[in-house]
């Protein structure tokens, strides 16, 4: 069967191709409702079959919903934004035009209560968290924005009441120790200054970010969220392995779907990998050139690069002397 991603990033980057499978992968109904009952508050109580059938509304999909207020592009009409509000994907592909967009997006109902809770659920993947800016800011910035977006969408003039509750989940790959296998949560609470007044919690509880920091699967035998995620999002397990853990250890099947991405995914992976690895040794010789006044052979000979990789890295070095 043809990679279902094929026809739709076949001119983006290595690097743009890997992004989109594992938000393909993350997109699975399945993996979203794991990711629900560990994560959300709301759901800790329902079955994984429940929250697949009967909490995740509609399809989430890809590269639809932008951050920014005049690049939002919602499927529904405000007639009905009191019924449903579909959840897209949003990231682009073709990453041409600098726009930002939320990875996933989709909506959530909480079954069995007097009256339906709807949730708006974002959830982003991140291959790092060695960022210019504290991530937790720029989460901090999606939850608002999803907020301020249901102005005239959920609610029209002063119904503030509409106002659905949102979350924004972080899937932090390649962390540092301190990071890995952590599950941090941001949220609004109440505190009594003076007096004890107590406001109904649905009232202010609006917005939640939740980070999760992924590390290796074994040091995470007890956060089963967390093993799922490293085993599933792993660029060292083989697709068959993946299938094995996770049919026995979160009985989920590992359909066409999911194999067919894991199998991209790694191949990808490791492509970028070697390719972050060729990028650190032509930094490695521009610096001993700078620094040693080397010439570009004296460099490469004091990294000690192969005869076999010598011209390639003497060829990059050239490029990038060239830029300059």
């Amino acid at each position: 069967m043809q990679n279902k991603i094929s026809g739709i990033i076949d001119t983006a980057s290595q690097e743009a191709q890997y992004d989109a499978c594992v938000k393909r992968i993350l997109s699975e109904k399945i993996i979203l409702a794991w990711i629900l009952k560990e994560c959300v508050d709301e759901f800790k109580q329902y079955s994984i079959p429940k929250i697949m059938k009967e909490c995740i509304e509609g399809e989430p999909k890809i590269s639809t919903v932008a951050v920014d207020q005049d690049e939002l592009d919602y499927t529904e009409d405000a007639d009905d934004a009191d019924t449903a509000i579909e959840g897209q994907n949003t990231e682009d592909n073709s990453i041409k035009e600098g726009k930002v967009y939320y990875d996933i997006r989709f909506s959530a109902v909480v079954p069995d209560t007097k009256e339906p809770i709807h949730l708006i659920i974002n959830i982003e993947a991140q291959k790092s968290d060695k960022t210019t800016y504290p991530i937790i800011k720029r989460a901090i910035y999606y939850v608002s924005r999803m907020i301020s977006a249901q102005k005239n969408k959920v609610f029209t003039k002063s119904h503030y009441e509409k106002i659905r509750k949102v979350y924004s989940i972080w899937i932090l790959m390649n962390t540092d120790e301190d990071r890995a296998n952590t599950v941090t949560k941001y949220s609004i609470s109440e505190q009594n200054v003076i007096g004890a007044y107590k406001e109904k919690e649905s009232s202010y509880d609006l917005l939640t970010v939740i980070m999760l920091g992924l590390g290796n699967a074994q040091n995470a035998e007890d956060k089963p969220i967390l093993k799922l995620l490293d085993i599933l999002l792993s660029l060292d397990t083989k697709p068959n392995k993946k299938k094995e853990i996770l049919e026995k250890d979160f009985n989920i099947p590992m359909p066409a779907s999911i194999n067919e991405e894991a199998n991209v995914m790694c191949n990808l992976g490791e492509g970028i990998r070697e390719q972050a690895y060729e990028q650190a040794r032509v930094e490695a010789v521009l610096n001993m050139m700078k620094s040693l006044k080397l010439s570009a052979e004296e460099a490469v000979n004091a990294v000690g690069i192969s005869d076999k990789d010598r011209q390639p890295i003497l060829d990059m070095v050239s490029k990038k002397l060239a830029a300059k």
